[in-house]
């Protein structure tokens, strides 16, 4: 069995919401059920290295596989 919320004091307060008001909890309760659409939406923000990784590379390189061969 299924229960259904009751929403009557919500619908009482859009009621009584002057129109801008009503169209500024309009587009704040669209964020809530339909995010904006982005390009790139999948992509986090994260924390990088703390210096440069390109100008590391050739450190990183020597420290894997040796100094002699890090300048090929």
């Amino acid at each position: 069995m299924t229960s259904a919320y009751d929403y009557s004091d919500l619908h009482e307060l859009i009621d009584r919401l002057e129109p801008e008001q009503a169209e500024e909890v309009r587009r704040h309760a669209l964020r809530l059920v339909k995010p904006a659409p982005s390009r790139f939406r999948i992509l986090r923000s994260f924390d990088g290295p703390p210096t440069d990784l390109g100008a590391r590379a050739k450190d990183i390189a020597r420290e894997e596989i040796g100094e002699d061969d890090a300048d090929r």
